[in-house]
């Protein structure tokens, strides 16, 4: 019986982070150099050899431990079914977390999230060796995107409208293709994702903060 309940645990982190739009844009800028990878003559075009420095966040511990208590608290009313309002999180709270949370280490100091307005715009600096292709092997993804999130018929959704790589703007023919598309697909056929967004009603952008909304009845 104990193991089901460290399962769940496990989750929670998953949960937050995932819905606070941080691994998602990580793995969106993934799939984006998977289609690169069929155009080996853009490698130097769009890749650096060294990354880019992120800002960083400086928050009191006593903010830090506030804010994980939030998070937390909501997790666990929202898998336990018990009422709860809605979590709201700043840009700075969400690079906060990222910062400080064991549990997101793999994306720590490679993305830095802004939100501005109803967008979410992403800085990443990808180190390319991580995607196992001897092509990449030295390389580093620096860019920036801005991206729509949203919550529809319990799937997440995230759609770009702009990436820069390098300093260079998608070209559009590469860019038309991502804007058709819903970059989180392959979270939502996550089952342990799918969990997750199931206890949501809403995720909201609005205002420069990022907020999930938790289903009235669980």
């Amino acid at each position: 019986m104990t193991e089901p309940v460290a399962v769940r645990k496990r989750r929670g982190c998953l949960f937050f982070g995932c819905l606070g739009g941080t691994v998602c844009l990580v793995i969106i800028l993934v799939a984006f150099l998977l289609g690169l990878y069929q155009l080996k003559k853009m490698l130097t075009f769009y890749t650096d050899p060294q990354p880019m420095a992120l800002p960083t966040v400086k928050m009191s511990q006593a903010d830090i431990d506030t804010l994980k208590q939030r998070v937390e608290s909501f997790q666990d009313a929202v898998r336990t079914g018990r009422p709860t309002e809605p979590l709201t999180v700043t840009s700075d709270e969400i690079n906060a977390y990222i910062q400080n949370d064991p549990n997101l280490a793999g994306v720590k100091g490679k993305v830095y999230v802004t939100i501005e307005g109803d967008r979410v715009k992403s800085q990443v600096s990808l180190p390319l060796d991580d995607l196992g292709f001897r092509v990449f092997h030295g390389r580093y993804l620096n860019g920036v995107g801005i991206f729509a999130l949203n919550l529809q018929r319990g799937n997440l959704v995230v759609t770009a409208e702009s990436l820069v790589v390098k300093g260079k703007p998608l070209p559009a023919v590469y860019m038309d293709k991502f804007k058709s598309q819903n970059l989180a697909d392959a979270f939502n056929k996550n089952p342990r994702v799918s969990v997750a967004l199931s206890h949501l009603q809403e995720i909201r952008v609005a205002d420069g903060k990022l907020t999930l909304v938790p289903k009235l009845e669980q």
